[in-house]
């Protein structure tokens, strides 16, 4: 039996208008909470007519000069990316570091994690959304993978993964090259262990997995389940984490190193699809993170998980898209509606 309950609570207050000769005007909150660990976002359709002043319009002139001024001293750029990024000891990488294509994983200076590598994704010092493409995501998810297969050989204290992207500044990027980060620790970091012990409560208390329960029911619904591609199931977050989520749940396996090639060219060309999304929309800027736990770790009811959302556009002065809501009441403001977002997207997936 499913434990999954989409739980909702809707707050209804007047306001008198300035802008309306202070007439009173009926307004509506709605209060989502995740189905597995309880976290709350919020809904209030007035805010919905203001996403541009939350978000703003990029500037193209202003990302023009920080591609341009930046391109000169990136690291990762041309030669330099050979040249200036360091090697991991032989007993670890024999060959120092990884490459697949134009992607290249090397250790990151300044690590936090116990193996912490960085992938460069491409040749190219910017790229817009709708450029990254299946083949360089892929590439690096390849890189992600092999470098994940190569530690669990020679480190068993090591059961927690996560592959994560920061694209430009609004996202926490401090380089503007296309790059992932990959964390491989022996404690979970708060939000994965919160995952990890919250499926493992939900398999002890229904006897299933979470998030294949997940899967059943929001393809039953309809209502935010947008597609699958291979064994990828394409989702819009019930009660998201940040701006536009999407989430991918692979159906059977919870380690990043045991996904097939297959999985990932899947994995890859899904994502590619919705950064399109994104730069259709008007966004420039994203985070990413895919969720894995060992296979030798006793954790029941785990599967790899793909959480993406956009961030903050730039231009001259932009707002940071985190304020006290989001840091210090760890709740998010929904502008998009989860369910308008997943029937938009449904017909994105379906282009080639």
């Amino acid at each position: 039996m499913s434990g999954i309950v989409f739980e909702s609570l809707l707050s209804d207050f007047t306001i008198k208008n300035p802008y309306k000769d202070f007439s009173e005007e009926l307004h509506r909150v709605e209060i989502r909470k995740d189905p597995l660990l309880g976290d709350t976002s919020i809904y209030n359709p007035f805010l919905k007519d203001k996403a541009r002043f939350f978000f703003g319009d990029n500037d193209p002139e202003l990302i023009r000069k920080l591609v341009e001024d930046s391109a000169g001293t990136c690291i990762f750029c041309g030669e330099k990316v050979e040249k200036n990024t360091p090697y991991y000891p032989a007993d670890l990488l024999p060959e120092g570091r990884i490459r697949v294509g134009e992607a290249l994983l090397f250790p990151n200076l300044f690590s936090v994690g116990k193996y912490h590598p960085v992938v460069s994704l491409s040749k190219a010092h910017f790229l817009k959304l709708s450029e990254f493409s299946p083949e360089l995501i892929g590439n690096g998810l390849a890189a992600a993978s092999q470098f994940l297969n190569r530690v669990y050989s020679v480190d068993f204290s090591v059961p927690y993964s996560v592959i994560n992207a920061n694209y430009l500044f609004p996202a926490g990027a401090s380089l503007v090259h296309p790059h992932l980060q990959i964390l491989v620790t022996p404690v979970a970091y708060s939000y994965h262990g919160r995952l990890i012990d919250a499926c493992n409560t939900y398999y002890q208390k229904f006897g299933s997995c979470y998030h294949t329960d997940l899967i059943d029911e929001e393809k039953r619904t309809g209502l935010r389940y947008i597609t699958q591609q291979g064994k990828w199931h394409w989702m819009t977050a019930f009660s998201p984490m940040g701006s536009n989520e999407v989430i991918a749940v692979h159906e059977g396996e919870g380690d990043f190193a045991l996904l097939s090639d297959e999985d990932l060219k899947s994995l890859s060309d899904g994502i590619s699809k919705v950064l399109s999304f994104y730069e259709d929309l008007g966004h420039l800027s994203f985070n990413y993170s895919i969720f894995s736990l060992r296979k030798s770790h006793p954790t029941e009811g785990f599967r790899c998980l793909l959480k993406i959302i956009n961030r903050q556009n730039l231009y001259q002065n932009y707002r940071n898209d985190d304020y006290f809501l989001q840091k210090m009441l760890q709740s998010e403001l929904i502008i998009n509606l989860p369910e308008e977002l997943a029937e938009k997207l449904r017909a994105f997936f379906k282009k080639e």
